[in-house]
């Protein structure tokens, strides 16, 4: 074993002991009986732990050779931006109790798809029986929330007992499910308490800056870096005036409005729909000569109501799954098991962009809502950096996301909350569409050559592939 796969190891062992969910490929079986680690003397443990890694990783003398180097690379800046996100948390005046919650719901879900086996019963069980003490630890943390984040961690509270409780219990049953039951009526009280609300928004610009930095190859501040959104989302919403126009419309944040409203299947024939624009999706683009593979429809978008709309979704999906494929098949173990940071939804917006104008898409109608879907993310990702460079407040950016992406009062606050919630999520997907983009703006070509390319990356955030691959 090379000194990087050691050290590799090292990491990967290490990350999977506070969040098991975050490496789940080629993980140890007993990872999946685990919760993960919230509380601030884990993550202050974490840090250390992580730091000694990072110095030996850049004292190492046997990289001898370019794709030695980017697989370092990759592995010192992830390593880098993990210390930069828990130092920030530990730091914050603030909490997150939102975060932890998501966590355990995926955990949980994770575990009780159609292959549930006894292995899968085994595990859901420990992670049932942690999840009271789970709860409790996040107990400890008397930080205040924000109240965007509070309400995010409120309504993921009051999901568990009809959702994610009531599966475990069809699978399990009820005895064994009942402390959780008591465990999550509990936490809600406390989420409820009047001294759980309070604080501040965001980590200012100077912090932000930090986490920014570790997101992009040259370093642009909060201020290049909105700017550099902003220059993306006036392509988006050039491509979606050219759709709109294709439809004879004037305005296009109207016409995708109306096509919102007037293309929604009913709910007995929604499922089948998006079926059947899933598997047309899947075959166009194999048409096109893109290794898209074989499988079952997932279960339709929660948060996608019109017809036209599926097109864009379902390309993301199959965009997803052929990167995860080359991603499991890559030789290299840093990019089969590491991913870049924003990777899997910036490389659905990159492939849904390239693909736009072929079969793929074929009508202007989903052109128009494949470019409605990307003018909503790039406000999204705009509002993700000013609320946490401390620039803007919720109800300011509320009012600037109705306005640059035509979406109501309800979808603009539930895009608030997850921004909130889940920090620079949203910029670190447009980021990574965005280099994508430039970096195919740079070489030209078809897009499909390009989209084959590109997945020889593997996990490695986009400026590390395309220094591995162009250097070829």
């Amino acid at each position: 074993m090379r000194a990087i796969e050691a050290l590799l190891a090292s990491y990967l062992d290490l990350a999977r002991h506070l969040d098991p969910m975050r490496y789940p490929d080629e993980s140890p079986p007993e990872i999946a009986h685990r919760l993960g680690r919230f509380d601030s003397a884990s993550m202050k443990t974490h840090v250390v732990a992580l730091r000694s890694i990072a110095n030996a990783l850049e004292d190492l003398e046997e990289v001898d050779a370019l794709d030695h180097e980017v697989d370092r690379t990759m592995l010192i800046n992830t390593i880098r931006a993990d210390i930069v996100r828990l130092d920030g948390m530990v730091a914050s005046e603030t909490s997150n109790p939102a975060l932890p919650l998501l966590h355990v719901s995926d955990a949980l879900d994770s575990l009780m798809g159609e292959d549930f086996d006894a292995e899968g019963e085994a595990a859901l069980r420990e992670r049932i029986a942690a999840f009271p003490g789970f709860l409790a630890t996040l107990r400890e943390d008397e930080r205040p929330a924000p109240a965007l984040i509070l309400s995010a961690a409120q309504l993921e509270a009051g999901m568990f007992d009809e959702t994610t409780l009531d599966m475990a219990a069809e699978r399990l049953d009820e005895a064994t499910v009942q402390p959780a039951l008591v465990a999550i009526a509990e936490h809600r009280l406390w989420l409820g308490r009047p001294e759980r609300a309070g604080g501040p928004y965001g980590f200012g610009e100077e912090k932000l800056e930090a986490r920014i930095a570790t997101l992009v190859s040259e370093p642009l501040g909060a201020k290049g870096t909105l700017r550099l959104l902003e220059l993306r989302r006036a392509g988006v919403e050039r491509s979606l005036a050219s759709g709109a126009d294709e439809l004879g419309h004037s305005d296009p944040i109207a016409c995708a409005q109306q096509l919102l409203e007037e293309a929604q299947p009913s709910r007995n024939v929604y499922y089948d729909y998006w079926c059947d624009e899933w598997q047309r999706v899947g075959a166009a683009m194999r048409e096109l000569g893109l290794p898209v593979p074989d499988a079952d429809a997932p279960e339709p978008p929660s948060d996608v109501e019109d017809g036209w709309s599926m097109a864009a979704h379902a390309v993301r999906d199959h965009a997803a799954r052929m990167m995860q494929a080359a991603k499991a098949d890559n030789p290299r173990a840093v990019r089969r098991l590491l991913r870049g940071p924003g990777l899997l939804d910036g490389w659905g917006r990159t492939v849904a962009a390239l693909l736009r104008n072929t079969d793929v898409f074929g009508l202007p109608e989903r052109r128009v809502m494949m470019s409605f879907l990307a003018l909503r993310e790039s406000a999204a990702a705009e509002a993700d950096l000013l609320l946490h460079a401390s620039a803007a407040q919720p109800d300011e950016l509320m009012v600037r996301t109705q306005q640059i992406a035509g979406v109501g009062a309800e979808d603009s606050q539930g895009m608030l909350g997850d921004i909130a919630a889940e920090p620079l999520h949203a910029l670190a997907a447009a980021l990574s569409h965005e280099a994508w983009q430039s970096w195919y703006a740079e070489v030209g070509g078809e897009p499909v050559p390009f989209i084959l390319k590109a997945m020889q990356g593997g996990g490695l955030a986009v400026p590390l592939a395309r220094w591995a691959l162009e250097s070829r």
